[in-house]
């Protein structure tokens, strides 16, 4: 039986149950293109992860080594209960997919190594001379199975976006990249420190596997570059959006967050690590709350919710803000309150808030103790909550951390929901 696993993935195909591996007979249905694939265990816990420019013709060599009991691919195939596949429409997408689901999941038979060496990590060292670098052993980016594969995504991201190979040195002398025209100018001064933060920025989200919204996000600042008249900017901006949408071809960031089962038990660990006084697990129902407004006219609010790490529509919720509440905060806070003056709709056990400091303390003046809330700012994604001393914790998580991601994926479906809505609600204030 062939089925759509979760909505969370953007096409995802689980094959299975099965009772033996030498009785799946599907390799007539596997596609002969680049993607990712997962053997796992009752639990859909994966035993297993790899990818492929043909994941047809690698899950035959799989079957066919799995025919050597001394191997650990005898051991993966025949504890597998389930097949599951994504596919990907460009092997770079496949690559770091795969890196980012290892590293979540960790599963057992990747760690075995063939030769005895250590995976390859991608890391980009501080200011104030940040150096992209391929190390063994760890690292933020990766696990990626080998220098090659690493090389691969890192000269992609040179291409599309440019890094400095010597920056803010103290010659001021340009780097070899530079002159391949691969390098926005750290080396010789074209370019400020927070510039080059900001640039270092958007390869670390691409890293992570983001690819929708820094596809979003590049494509909401060429526009703004363009209204402001800014042409040149723009341009160069542009061309680095058209390579990035070359490169990955599709839309995969979503599909870091699979397998409930697993995922939750990761989470677990993840909600600990936080030390948010009133989270201990991790939270089945997520709401999530973005404002949308112009000028201060028109202003609404909305409503997500997310079960078990997945977007439950049937109870999205959105409001009209009354005009006496000015500000993002004032608004949210009413937004809250009104929401929780229906003890019908189902308790939460996260809120999340996309704004910052201001939304937070607004809001908890309205909102009960015992309900956990998080404020998440876009700038810098870092998380902010009140701690067990009652002052607010300002927290930045890995881009790759996958509660992180969660919030992320909450953000950004409420900012959508609203946008949405808001331009509706124009749209038939206009008409009428």
């Amino acid at each position: 039986m062939v089925k759509p696993l979760s909505p969370l993935l953007s096409d995802p195909i689980l094959i299975g149950p099965f009772t033996s591996i030498w009785g799946w007979g599907v390799l007539s249905s596997l596609p002969s293109s680049p993607g990712v694939y997962i053997f796992a265990d009752g639990k859909k816990t994966p035993l297993y992860i790899g990818k492929s420019i043909s994941i047809k013709s690698r899950i035959q060599q799989h079957l066919d080594n799995a025919k050597t009991n001394d191997t650990k691919t005898f051991h993966f195939v025949n504890e597998a209960v389930y097949l599951i596949i994504q596919g990907c429409d460009s092997d770079l997408t496949a690559i770091i997919l795969e890196s980012n689901l290892i590293k979540l999941y960790q599963p057992y038979y990747n760690s075995l190594s063939k030769d005895g060496k250590s995976s390859c990590y991608i890391s980009i060292s501080d200011f104030p001379q940040p150096q992209i670098k391929i190390s063994r052993g760890e690292g933020e980016y990766g696990p990626f199975l080998n220098a090659t594969s690493a090389n691969q995504v890192i000269k992609s991201a040179r291409h599309i976006f440019g890094y400095c190979q010597n920056p803010f040195n103290q010659s001021k002398r340009s780097c070899f990249y530079f002159h391949l025209h691969q390098c926005p100018g750290a080396c010789n001064g074209q370019i400020t420190i927070s510039q080059y933060k900001k640039h270092l920025t958007r390869i670390k989200i691409f890293l992570s596997g983001r690819f929708k919204y820094l596809l979003d996000s590049l494509t909401k600042e060429v526009n703004l570059l363009a209204k402001g008249q800014k042409y040149e900017q723009a341009e160069i901006l542009k061309k680095k959006l058209a390579s990035l949408d070359n490169a990955i071809h599709s839309k995969q960031y979503k599909n870091l967050l699979t397998l409930p089962v697993s995922t939750n038990d990761i989470l677990d660990t993840q909600i600990k690590a936080l030390h948010h006084p009133l989270i201990n697990t991790s939270p089945h129902r997520i709401e999530c709350y973005d404002m949308a407004t112009l000028n201060q006219e028109n202003t609404v609010g909305v409503m997500v919710v997310f079960e078990d790490g997945m977007p439950k529509k049937s109870d999205y919720r959105r409001f009209i803000v009354d005009p006496k509440f000015l500000g993002d905060p004032n608004a949210m806070a009413s937004v809250i309150q009104r929401r929780l003056n229906h003890p019908d709709w189902p308790r939460p056990d996260l809120i999340i808030l996309d704004g910052g400091i201001p939304q937070l303390n607004m809001v908890k003046k309205v909102i009960k103790d015992e309900v956990p809330l998080i404020a998440l700012s876009k700038k810098r994604e870092t998380l902010h909550f009140y701690g067990f001393d009652g002052n607010i914790v300002n927290l930045n998580l890995p881009l790759h951390n996958p509660l992180l991601k969660i919030f992320q994926f909450a953000r950004d479906e409420a900012h959508r929901f609203g946008t949405t809505f808001h331009k509706s609600r124009r749209k038939f204030i206009s008409s009428s």
